[in-house]
């Protein structure tokens, strides 16, 4: 959690497995709760993905083209899935710096022989206008914010402002409610993979996520549905949790809680 601590899958194994360890925890019994729920996690996972996967095509007009940035097993399964069904015709790929795992993407949707755009990032909000309709995953949605790659945010007004739809695609197990939601953090990256030597005056900030308003999603594609924004905070309001959070301990280095 300290080395992802963007990532709400991790929040979510470590939730089940305090709430099956309740109401006395030792640090051993902990342990071995921990390990069970990753194993359920592991076990589940690729099953919940499918599910989520299946739900996309049907949301996309005939021969439609995505566009899409990052890596995401999810978007990658939804857009093959989509071309078996005949309703994806061409993605447009933003190359997702400073890891360009968005080339990666671009690669293995050219091996699924699906044709590909790939633009660097600062066209991405451009093309936004030749796509129909915008594809991203999540490491974490809140009620109030997707966290994914840089560059969503950025895509997420350019489709509002084209009426272009926003689907984003992920699994249950990165929906948190808030009492969780409050432990995610932005990891600051090394400012030297920007400038090695800043001069005097200049402060450079690096980061590889960002949080995107959850209003500026068209829905929340899952395992269990395609959740309206309104429907997400429903199901997050609902949501209970153990307690564990409260007296974790915090640790890592340092990053940014976005205003909510």
């Amino acid at each position: 959690m300290a080395a992802q601590p963007a990532m709400g899958s991790l929040l979510t194994v470590v939730e089940v497995a305090f709430r099956a360890a309740e109401p006395a925890v030792t640090p051993s019994e902990g342990a071995r709760a921990v390990e069970r729920a990753l194993e359920r996690f592991l076990r589940d996972q690729p099953r919940a993905l499918a599910r989520a996967v299946a739900r996309v095509p049907h949301l996309l007009p005939r021969r439609a083209t995505c566009l899409t940035l990052s890596s995401s097993a999810a978007v990658l399964g939804a857009l093959v899935a989509a071309q078996g069904r005949g309703r994806l015709a061409a993605v447009i790929v933003a190359e997702s710096r400073p890891g360009c795992e968005g080339v990666t993407t671009a690669r293995r949707l050219a091996a699924a022989r699906i044709p590909v755009r790939l633009v660097v990032d600062a066209l991405a909000p451009a093309a936004v206008r030749d796509a129909d309709a915008v594809v991203v995953g999540a490491d974490a949605v809140t009620s109030t914010a997707v966290w994914n790659k840089c560059g969503t945010f950025a895509v997420a007004l350019a489709a509002r402002a084209a009426r272009r739809p926003l689907l984003v695609v992920t699994a249950e197990d990165r929906l948190l409610p808030t009492p969780l939601a409050r432990l995610l953090r932005l990891p600051d990256a090394e400012p030297a993979a920007v400038l090695r030597r800043p001069p005097r005056g200049v402060v450079v900030v690096n980061r590889l996520f960002e949080c995107t308003p959850l209003d500026l999603t068209s829905r929340v594609v899952t395992e269990s549905g395609a959740w309206r924004p309104s429907a997400v905070r429903a199901r997050l309001a609902d949501g209970e949790v153990s307690g564990w959070w409260a007296v974790a301990p915090r640790r890592g280095r340092g990053g940014t809680r976005p205003r909510r």
